[in-house]
């Protein structure tokens, strides 16, 4: 029963921290133009990424991985390529 009324109390908090945030959102929004809006979600994004830096399936995980992979690839075609021009 603790423990239901804990998970509860989490779930509340975490709605009313998003409502009241949407409210905040929207007034900021109002009252700055388009452009600055704009500023403000990526500083929120990147303050979202870097909070969750340390999480196994947050953004910056995927980014990282994406990355390692990318540089993998780039490794394997260096190597297809020279092996193709001793082949030659």
């Amino acid at each position: 029963m603790k423990k239901l009324l804990q998970d509860l109390f989490e779930i509340s908090c975490v709605i009313a921290g998003l409502y009241f945030g949407y409210l905040l959102l929207q007034h900021i929004s109002s009252i700055i133009s388009p452009g600055e809006e704009f500023f403000l979600w990526m500083i929120l994004l990147c303050t979202f990424i870097w909070i969750s830096r340390h999480d196994k399936d947050g953004f910056y995980r995927l980014f990282k991985d994406i990355h390692q992979s990318n540089l993998d690839d780039i490794e394997r075609q260096e190597l297809e390529e020279q092996e193709e021009g001793i082949m030659k």
